[in-house]
């Protein structure tokens, strides 16, 4: 558990770093009508990010198989490309552009290349079948889809009649390099800057539509948060960006760039550092993951969803060199202590360092962090809220709950999204008159720190006594033989609701369901123990983000 001395420590050099006139000095600004809490000193749109960029010059940027490109040729190529959006496509302010392919570095060159000519990019999933990028577009109205071979022909089949070109040409076409005096079109930070779409786990997708404000917000409480612990263990405190030494991150990128967290959190992130992102595309393997850590000497992943508990359960783990590894992040999904243990015995180097964030597509930048030895005490927290950004637990009826009582998790920030795009009965439910976001979780307040149950919905409840999947969850996955477990209602005729397990084990550990009922015993309520088991043999369904597809799972057969 971190000693007084060092929450002590943190303290101080967060109050260090907020001084006046320093670099993350906060005032009150009016945000959309409303007085928030800001960092004075900040870039004002991702445009002007993109041109800071180029300080950065021969230091590499991108990594995706043998291509290797560098800050300055990938200004280059930007500026390149947006001269052909303009030129070619009739690209403007305010116009969507569409990116609609797998993780490859044309997809980040063409979001820049997007922003630069002031359109606004839309990341499609990857995974989208023909109906499901029809209803996208329908609500979008792209004027040019970007896509790669297999999307493309998922576009045809969709009979799109829009404008559709193959991302890998056109990127290919314009890599010309153009003068520096090609031009980024100027946003305001309340404008929209890019669409990403929310994971769909209920219904059709809806498109959050994100101002400038909440991507540099996300990479500034970021750099803030990095910022604090140095400055606590004795560095100078920066007064100035120039300040700030450009990273030395490895960043490896094995989830989806559609999302926020490898968008804002690798590509954005890594133009506002100076740090590299490598690109590993196509089908998660822990084997690959772990050659491209040897190969590329990675510093940090964020292993998202099932990829930690995976990797953490692979028998490869020690063929391979992981000694570069620094930060490990975990997230996407609850993740329990057995395997935050796991990956950090997997990781060694990273034992005091691994970390997670709580946020939303919706809620822009992280609304709450821990990490290293505040997360080792903790498991279960996701820590405590960020500077610059307030939470507020409701009832059912609205009110403000006390500490130590579940609530609603509700969100205040600069950093929250517009609304949802040509969605204003789903914007009006998410957002209210006040600016305040409704997150769906429910959660609790400790000693000031946040703890998640659940999802309100999924919340079961057993004659009456309500059941958190993800407590019953944690306790499934401490068992050896466990790899990952879901836990959801199932009907029941007497008690309403059933909790009902679903469980993936190793491969190796004969496991049955006396055996799990008893050691769910050991550890948990009578009415909280799975009276309805499934066992599978492949990883849980999970949405790109690393939640795990419930919607899929009660397809099942409860019998098992």
């Amino acid at each position: 558990m971190p000693s007084a001395a060092a929450r002590r420590d943190d303290r101080e050099a967060t109050l260090r770093l907020r001084q006046p006139g320093g670099l993350y000095e906060i005032g009150v600004e009016d945000v959309r009508g409303r007085p928030m809490a800001v960092f004075r000193n900040r870039l004002r749109s991702l445009g002007q990010l993109l041109e800071a960029s180029a300080r950065f010059g021969e230091r590499t940027y991108l990594v995706d198989g043998d291509t290797r490109i560098t800050f300055t040729e990938h200004l280059q190529r930007v500026r390149s490309l947006a001269g052909t959006f303009r030129r070619d496509h009739g690209v403007g302010p305010g116009d969507r552009v569409a990116i609609f392919a797998a993780n490859r570095w044309e997809w980040v060159v063409a979001f820049w290349a997007a922003v630069a000519a002031g359109a606004v990019p839309a990341g499609f999933n990857g995974w989208w079948t023909a109906d499901e990028f029809t209803h996208a577009t329908r609500l979008v109205e792209p004027v040019l889809v970007l896509a790669d071979g297999p999307r493309l022909a998922r576009v045809r089949d969709a009979s799109y009649g829009g404008r559709v070109s193959d991302l890998g040409e056109v990127v290919a076409v314009s890599g010309r390099p153009v003068a520096d005096t090609e031009p980024v079109v100027e946003a305001q930070e309340d404008e929209a800057a890019l669409l990403l779409f929310t994971s769909g786990t209920t219904g059709r997708p809806k498109a959050a539509t994100i101002p400038h404000r909440a991507v540099i917000g996300f990479v500034q409480l970021n750099q803030f948060s990095e910022l604090t612990g140095r400055v606590a263990l004795g560095a100078p405190v920066p007064l100035r960006a120039e300040d700030v030494a450009p990273a030395d991150d490895v960043q490896l990128v094995t989830s989806p760039l559609f999302h926020t967290s490898m968008l804002y959190g690798a590509v954005v992130t890594g133009l506002f550092k100076g740090s590299c992102s490598v690109l590993l595309p196509g089908r998660f393997d822990p084997e690959r993951v772990l050659a491209a850590i040897e190969r590329e000497r990675v510093t940090q992943w964020s292993a998202l969803g099932s990829a930690a508990t995976r990797l953490a359960a692979c028998g490869a783990l020690d063929r391979y060199d992981r000694s570069s590894m620094r930060y490990l992040g975990v997230g996407g999904a609850p993740v329990s202590p057995t395997v935050q243990q796991r990956l950090r015995d997997a990781f060694p180097g990273t034992s005091a360092t691994v970390g997670m964030g709580y946020t939303s597509t919706e809620a822009g930048a992280v609304v709450a962090r821990t990490g290293g030895p505040e997360l080792a005490a903790h498991p279960t927290s996701t820590g405590r809220v960020m500077v610059t950004v307030e939470v507020e637990l409701r009832d059912p009826e609205g009110r403000p709950v006390e500490d130590g009582c579940d609530g609603e998790v509700h969100v205040l920030s600069p950093y929250v999204m517009l609304g949802y795009w040509n969605d204003q009965a789903a914007t009006s439910a998410a957002l209210d008159d006040g600016g305040w976001l409704a997150m769906g979780d429910v959660a609790r307040f400790e000693d000031g720190r946040l703890y998640i149950n659940a999802r309100a919905r999924d919340l079961i409840f057993v004659n009456a006594e309500n059941v958190a999947p993800t407590e019953v969850e944690y306790v499934l996955e401490a068992h050896p033989g466990v790899v990952e477990a879901a836990v959801l209602a199932s009907d029941d005729e007497v008690t309403g609701d059933a909790v009902w397990a679903v469980v993936v084990a190793d491969g190796e550990t004969a496991l049955g369901t006396a055996d799990l009922t008893a050691w769910c015993r050991r550890s948990l309520a009578p009415y909280k123990v799975p009276t309805r088991w499934t066992f599978l043999d492949q990883p849980l369904p999970r949405t790109a983000t690393g939640k795990v597809l419930k919607s899929a799972l009660r397809g099942l057969d409860a019998s098992g």
